[in-house]
């Protein structure tokens, strides 16, 4: 076992913040940080690289007592990485908002996890707040093995500042109920009409032998993303797709957009899905299918996992079936993730040395060796899990608290890879690996996932509001398909011709 250190850490205030306006907020924050060090980044004029490099960390949390600097698991950390950490927890539910207003007080910590190439962080990216990385990868045997494509996908200005925390590109899929198929006599769905006769199943086919008409097949919220796979299996390009003559146009402007529109549309005028779906909580995405109202979600495969855990704690009786996509004109597609889900970024301040910034690259190189990775994960072996057989199996120690390595997870950024000792896994584990390591195959990705465009970060909220607010008109049958075009025109008219001019702009430079 890893020799343990004591770490004095200061404690933290809690700050009451009272706001009367977003201005006076920012500044009561500011001042708040300053006098608790919050936020400072971690100074030293330390040469000695035996010595612990202190590094301050800013991460979300998704647990109410995230684990403390006085964690076994945070101390084994430190020892193996040469550090002294400070991480400083936020909550999942308020992250996005204390990042915006870190990024506009300027005192930044060492470290921070960023959730998007928002337009406050590509301003944040060009100010100099974070250290351009990419040059200096080749010098980190891990990091320099990250992802070409995941890369590609967080470059700022074709720079790269971000260490991503990598997610599967082939991520997405449908989760079903399979003795709700077993019961109605199908087969599971190979092409688009099998998932329709699915849905249909589902909804009228009485699939759970109560002979009541209470269930149906497709369970939709108001996120996009579920309809955004489904169109994609009707040849629908991801965000941007290349025309005949070799430019890019958004998929909204082709062919396939409409049809796929018309597939859900009639999916919603059978009732096949539930009638509320555009405002329906995300959060509650899984209660229709734990309670067998709805019988079908299409969103991230992994979701299964939760699905399962749930209905098994609840007594309900239910088999759980997966496919990543069907066959539609074009084949087999899978909408690709952009295979990350946020990224770290070294804060840029004048007064951070080339030496600070290689120890910290040093320390993000090192979360990704096994052993790291292993207590990130699962904690400390014989307190947090055993192994048996070569898996681990989750069994914490008598008088051991969970806290201690709650949310440390939220620091893997599994770069090559997932180098985790395996947990204890069943048949629903392994077919989501399956499904995603074939989806892999057939991906459509976004050529423009990269780009910076100026017109988007000044009107793409504005853009992107017409055409998905026209989008669930159409499929709920609030419009037609002439006023649909009707929409597209406003959408060209007010900014979509420059954007389309601009994006194909970026992508002409690309490929030079």
């Amino acid at each position: 076992m890893l020799r343990q250190r004591v770490v004095c850490m200061r404690r933290l205030k809690n700050h009451h913040l009272l706001f009367l306006s977003v201005n006076f907020f920012i500044t009561i924050l500011f001042s708040s940080c300053l006098q608790s060090n919050m936020f400072m980044p971690a100074q030293s004029s330390l040469k000695n690289e035996t010595e612990p490099f202190p590094i301050t960390i800013m991460t979300v949390s998704f647990t109410k007592n995230p684990a403390t600097g006085d964690s076994p698991v945070v101390k084994a950390i430190e020892e193996f990485t040469g550090t002294q950490l400070n991480i400083q927890w936020v909550s999942n539910s308020s992250y996005e908002d204390q990042m915006n207003l870190i990024l506009a007080t300027g005192n930044l910590p060492d470290v921070m996890l960023i959730t998007s190439k928002s337009y406050s962080v590509v301003n944040a990216a060009r100010s100099g707040a974070f250290v351009e990385i990419g040059p200096r990868l080749q010098n980190y045997k891990n990091l320099r093995q990250m992802n070409r494509t995941v890369m590609n996908n967080l470059l700022i200005d074709n720079k790269l500042y971000g260490i991503p925390r990598m997610r599967p590109l082939g991520r997405y899929g449908a989760v079903y109920r399979k003795d709700w198929l077993i019961n109605t006599g199908l087969s599971e769905p190979k092409t688009i009409e099998d998932f329709y006769d699915m849905l249909k199943a589902f909804t009228y086919g009485d699939p759970d032998n109560n002979t009541l008409n209470d269930t149906y097949g497709l369970i939709l919220t108001s996120s996009p993303v579920s309809l955004d796979i489904i169109q994609t299996w009707f040849g629908v390009p991801n965000a941007w797709g290349e025309n005949e003559a070799g430019e890019l146009i958004p998929a909204h402007l082709t062919q396939e957009y409409i049809e796929s529109l018309k597939f859900l549309r009639k999916l919603y005028e059978e009732k096949l899905v539930n009638r509320d779906f555009w405002l329906y909580d995300p959060a509650l995405f899984n209660d229709p299918f734990v309670n067998g109202q709805g019988g079908c979600i299409v969103d991230v495969l992994d979701r299964a996992n939760t699905l399962s855990s749930r209905m098994e704690r609840l007594g309900v009786n239910a088999e759980i079936g997966l496919f990543g996509t069907v066959s539609g004109k074009k084949g087999l597609r899978s909408l690709s993730t952009s295979g990350y889900n946020g990224f770290y970024v070294i804060s840029g301040n004048s007064t951070k040395s080339e030496y600070e910034i290689d120890r910290i690259l040093q320390f993000m190189d090192k979360l990704n060796e096994r052993e790291v990775q292993d207590l990130l994960y699962h904690g400390i072996e014989g307190r947090h899990y055993i192994i048996r057989n070569g898996v681990v199996v989750r069994q914490t120690a008598e008088g051991v608290s969970e806290s201690e390595r709650n949310d440390l997870s939220m620091l893997l950024t599994f770069i090559p890879k997932d180098f985790t000792t395996p947990v204890e896994t069943n048949e629903l584990r392994r077919k989501i690996a399956e499904i995603q390591s074939e989806n892999e195959k057939i991906l459509v990705s976004n050529p423009a996932e990269s780009f910076t465009s100026e017109i988007y970060y000044e009107k793409g909220n504005f853009l992107d509001g017409l055409i998905n607010n026209a989008r669930i008109k159409f499929i709920i049958g609030e419009i037609d398909e002439t006023e649909f075009q009707d929409i597209i025109e406003i959408w060209l008219e007010n900014g979509g011709r420059e954007y389309i001019r601009e994006i194909n702009r970026l992508y002409r430079e690309n490929k030079r």
